[in-house]
């Protein structure tokens, strides 16, 4: 029986003392104590060789929203920027894990997404501006820290723009199947942080359990 296979996406560029990449770190051998546990491939974004989208290669992507061949001069660029899609819907589950950077993404984790986010590649659309998602049927655990207790409900919650943001990116690429964990405060009291910490671990070891 073939193992499924997880990509970890991982935002944090701490080499130590990443809450983010900790809790990640928990659930992944939480999973790995399963029969079934899949096989896990790491994506650090901030060592990624990734192509950038300047100089005139953006101008493909709107060649391939209407349908049309990028131009010539252009067609190596893009078959560079097809093999990173290719290997990204390759998964058949996602695991990320971010730090907040003022209230959203750390931009090496959105350099990855503008990448493999194309259309023809990681979803379809039509002149009517219907989409398809190319990566329906794929699951997803996003594990989100952030310094202050930006959780739903709070008085903080209108500046996530980290979780709410993967959450929709994910689903409009076609993952509905997505599970979420908030790990924070990570900044204050030692007790504070630990106690925020714990609670992460203890949830992400409950989640490894059914995901």
């Amino acid at each position: 029986m073939t193992r499924a296979r997880l990509l970890h996406i991982d935002a944090s560029p701490r080499a130590e003392r990443s809450r983010s990449r900790s809790v990640a770190d928990t659930f992944l051998a939480a999973l790995a104590e399963r029969g079934d546990a899949p096989e896990v491939e790491r994506l650090d974004v901030w060592a990624a060789q990734l192509p950038d989208l300047g100089g005139g290669k953006i101008e493909g992507r709107y060649d391939l929203i209407a349908g049309e061949k990028v131009p010539p001069e252009l067609a190596a660029a893009w078959a560079d920027i097809q093999r990173h899609v290719d290997r990204f819907l390759s998964f058949d589950a996602f695991l990320i894990s971010t730090p907040m950077w003022n209230f959203g993404l750390p931009y090496a984790l959105k350099h990855f997404i503008d990448v493999v986010t194309q259309p023809g590649m990681a979803f379809t659309n039509d002149r009517e501006g219907n989409v398809t998602g190319r990566a329906a049927g794929k699951k997803a655990m996003v594990i989100a820290a952030s310094a202050m207790p930006i959780v739903p409900g709070s008085e903080l919650a209108e500046f996530d723009f980290q979780l709410r943001y993967l959450e929709s990116w994910l689903g409009f690429i076609g993952v509905t199947d997505i599970h979420t964990l908030r790990v924070a405060p990570t900044y204050g009291p030692d007790e504070t942080v630990a106690k925020a910490m714990e609670a992460a671990n203890k949830r992400a070891r409950r989640m490894a359990a059914i995901f």
